[in-house]
């Protein structure tokens, strides 16, 4: 392992595997929120959110008897697990939970580091060169 590691570091492998580790720790954590819960991924909610969330008068009323937002989706009980890794950051256009920002993170990393990767090999082959 300590052999990987340095040749990590020397060829600067980590600058190509950081995006898809943040991506599988992300969908990772996802999944251990939706099997934990059954199928089913909490949202922290309150009333005033729901309403505005939910149109009608006849959808509220469905969800706060069901529990369930969509699908997928249900309100986020003492009776859920994992809450802490469900959706409880409300930026206002949408909830997020730990794994969507580890994978919009990962996502948005793999262009910039491969060129960044890219950029600093071929300077380091220029640099062995002179």
């Amino acid at each position: 392992m300590k052999k990987f590691l340095a040749f990590a570091r020397a060829s600067l492998l980590w600058m190509l595997i950081l995006p898809y580790a943040l991506v599988f720790t992300g969908a990772a954590s996802n999944q251990m929120v939706l099997i934990a819960n059954h199928d089913e991924f909490p949202v922290m909610l309150n009333p005033v959110h729901l309403s505005h969330l939910i149109d009608s008068q006849e959808d509220i009323d469905r969800v706060t008897a069901t529990g369930m937002i969509d699908d997928t989706h249900c309100v986020m009980t003492k009776y859920t697990h994992l809450n802490a890794l469900a959706d409880v950051f409300d930026f206002h256009d949408a909830i997020y939970s730990i794994g969507d920002g580890l994978l919009m993170a990962g996502y948005s990393l793999q262009g910039p580091l491969f060129v960044a990767w890219l950029a600093l090999v071929l300077y380091r082959e220029k640099q062995r060169l002179q």
